[in-house]
């Protein structure tokens, strides 16, 4: 596989995060032919302009941010059903209980989606 080799912002740790098929398509090329690594932005203010663009040429309208890009990608991985501690791992957390915060909106959601059934017997 191909990866993203970081360090997180906040805390400095490295973070080695491996890439999905559709995310290689919209990144640079990799460093060199036998360097499985992708250079990317390494700042959120570079990061946040990249994105910016990136959402331009996907046709997305809403706003986005290295803060809400973040956020998407935690709910929306535990939304597909992916675990609390892979994503906790992907996306740099040192404490799984940041990653919950996130558990509890998809389970808001998954409350909201059921009860839309109440409504069909009333």
């Amino acid at each position: 596989g191909e990866y993203i080799d970081m360090e997180m912002q906040k805390t400095e740790k490295p973070v080695i995060i491996p890439l999905s098929e559709e995310a290689k398509r919209w990144l640079p090329k990799p460093r060199g032919n036998d360097i499985p690594f992708f250079d990317i932005p390494t700042t959120q203010t570079v990061i946040g302009r990249a994105l910016r663009k990136w959402a331009e040429a996907a046709g997305i309208e809403k706003h986005v941010s290295f803060h809400c890009s973040r956020h998407t990608f935690g709910t929306m991985m535990l939304t597909l059903g992916a675990d609390l501690f892979t994503t906790s791992k992907l996306m740099g957390h040192s404490n799984i209980q940041t990653t919950e915060i996130y558990a509890k909106i998809v389970d808001k959601k998954k409350e909201e989606a059921i009860n839309l059934i109440d409504g069909m017997f009333t």
